[in-house]
């Protein structure tokens, strides 16, 4: 009981960046994007950065053990093949919402924080860029690396490494509403899962990186209006 009471301790402690960070987005007005970069970036980088090094010297996790080979080209086209898989799949979820949404009624909404602002094309496309890397790094390491190392601690039973990996995943998107819920929820217990078995997240990295590009530019959406949804 002890040791289960210690990882999950230190599995709120490395999610509490990403839990309270949805207190106060919401708050924030949807045009104060400056004011939105610098919060991210507090956030994103500094809290989490320093929860990262106060964890690996605590010896939490270590880089070796997260299976990251950026000089391996087979885990690069695994996650391209990935995001692929998954990019296919969201978008066919996305078809068949709008079509319930238009035909039945039924509204399962999401809340979005971060609008793209209106700048040059590049400017945004490196607001993109930074907003899916800093997402497809560190979530990826906490929520999938580190948090499925600390419960292996306490069960290596895969099902319930997947479940409480997934559900933290989730947590941390609480305030956005039940289509992220869902979405969150699904890839997040498919990466757990892939990471369980293959020890490799690079490949993930990638993909959930790729996903976000998509998903902000709204690609899936773009594909969903062209069937007249």
């Amino acid at each position: 009981m002890k040791q289960i009471i210690q990882v999950f301790i230190r599995l709120l402690v490395l999610s509490s960046p990403l839990l309270l960070n949805d207190l106060y987005l919401p708050l924030v007005p949807e045009d104060a994007i400056k004011l939105n970069l610098i919060l991210d970036v507090l956030v994103y980088i500094g809290w989490q950065s320093t929860l990262l090094y106060v964890a690996y010297q605590a010896g939490w996790f270590s880089w070796s053990s997260l299976g990251i080979n950026v000089t391996q080209v087979r885990q690069w086209v695994q996650g391209l093949v990935l995001f692929v898989f998954v990019f296919v799949a969201y978008t066919g979820i996305t078809i068949a919402l709008l079509y319930a949404k238009k035909y039945h009624g039924v509204v399962v909404e999401s809340f979005w924080y971060f609008p793209l602002p209106e700048w040059d094309g590049v400017y945004v496309f490196l607001y993109v860029v930074y907003l899916s890397i800093t997402a497809g790094i560190y979530e990826e390491i906490i929520y999938r690396g580190i948090a499925i190392g600390q419960l292996k601690t306490i069960t290596l039973d895969t099902c319930v490494l997947v479940t409480v990996s997934t559900l933290l995943f989730v947590a941390i998107h609480w305030s956005m509403g039940p289509g992220t819920w869902i979405e969150a929820g699904l890839w997040g217990a498919l990466w757990a899962y892939l990471y369980i078995k293959t020890n490799s997240l690079l490949p993930i990295m990638i993909a959930h990186f790729l996903y976000d590009v998509a998903s902000i530019y709204g690609l899936h959406l773009a594909i969903a209006h062209g069937f007249g949804l």
